[in-house]
């Protein structure tokens, strides 16, 4: 289970910000934002780096194979073009990273190489980009020993910003915690984190708590996980991912009428585009016994460009199953 979840979490991040990529500021708010499609159409109006490490980010979100392997050739072409540009490095690992998460066992560990050097590239080229940074932690940590994963170079990872970026190494330190199944350890040190006012560290530890999340609702340890998101709702109003989160506490605990409000209130909020809300609410409306609703939501689901591969896969069979 623990190297799923982290596996589930590196595919997370990948899709998330949680420090500047972009020295641009505008684009650096609209990834920040998950507004990608704003993302992609500013992208093509500029040249240089940035442009084209956003337009390759914004591909890797894909559920479509064509449009991740054209992330992959747009980030490589930005890192042959730009190759000081730690965003363009950052996007290669990134786009290099969700293609080993979706191409199989073996097509992934051939890549491994090449992502951790694209992010170590990324981290000497701008070692305050927690993205690469906290991205290559997340490889050390997942790939087996023989591959290339490394503990130790993980910690190494997290000792490097121990002084300079004092938040940043507690969320490090707690996912190196979660790696031992040291569960109290990992939430002590992601409740120490003070928030600041970066959307970007925002993001990255929501990440963090929705992966300790997952250990609670694994466990049925419903209370507890409702009342870590209750508490980030308030902290972080503007964002859709605690309500989100929510939702999917009532949903686990067999509440769907509140998860549906909950979802719904989700999707007005900040970055509700990167969230499988359809998907999700269509699972509740099916349990709630109505599959006219559920089956309009999984249809609009799987169209969707953006929607999670493993989402994605559900919701194909559900629609199946509701002919």
């Amino acid at each position: 289970m623990k190297r799923t979840l982290l596996a589930a979490l590196l595919l997370l991040g990948l899709h998330s910000a949680q420090a500047a990529v972009f020295k641009d500021e505008g684009l650096q708010r609209l990834y920040e934002q998950g507004r990608l499609d704003e993302l992609e159409r500013e992208a093509r109006k500029q040249s240089g780096g940035d442009a084209l490490a956003a337009l390759a980010l914004t591909q890797v979100s894909s559920s479509d194979k064509a449009a991740l392997d054209a992330a992959v050739a747009q980030a490589e072409r930005c890192v042959e073009q730009h190759a000081q540009s730690a965003a363009c490095q950052y996007a290669l690992g990134s786009a290099l990273g969700v293609k080993a998460q979706t191409g199989g066992t073996l097509a992934g560990m051939r890549l491994v190489g090449r992502i951790k050097d694209s992010f170590a590239k990324a981290i000497e080229l701008d070692p305050q980009m927690f993205e690469a940074r906290s991205a290559l932690q997340m490889v050390y940590l997942i790939v087996p020993a023989i591959a290339g994963g490394s503990v130790d170079k993980a910690k190494q990872l997290e000792s490097g910003v121990r002084d300079s970026q004092p938040e940043v190494a507690k969320l490090l330190r707690a996912r190196l915690a979660a790696q031992d199944d040291r569960w109290d350890e990992a939430e002590r040190e992601l409740a120490s984190v003070r928030l600041g006012e970066q959307r970007s560290f925002h993001n990255e530890l929501l990440n963090a708590w929705g992966g300790l999340a997952r250990k609670w609702l694994k466990d049925k340890n419903y209370t507890k996980a409702r009342a870590l998101f209750e508490r980030l709702s308030q902290q972080l109003p503007q964002l859709a991912a605690p309500i989100y989160s929510l939702a999917r506490v009532a949903s686990q605990e067999g509440k769907h009428d509140e998860a549906i409000k909950l979802f719904e209130r989700a999707r007005a909020l900040s970055g509700a585009s990167s969230l499988p809300i359809d998907h999700r609410m269509a699972v509740s409306y099916q349990d709630l016994g109505d599959k006219d609703k559920a089956r309009t939501l999984l249809q609009r689901f799987v169209q969707d460009k953006r929607a999670n591969p493993g989402n994605l896969e559900d919701a194909r069979k559900r629609l199946k199953e509701l002919g």
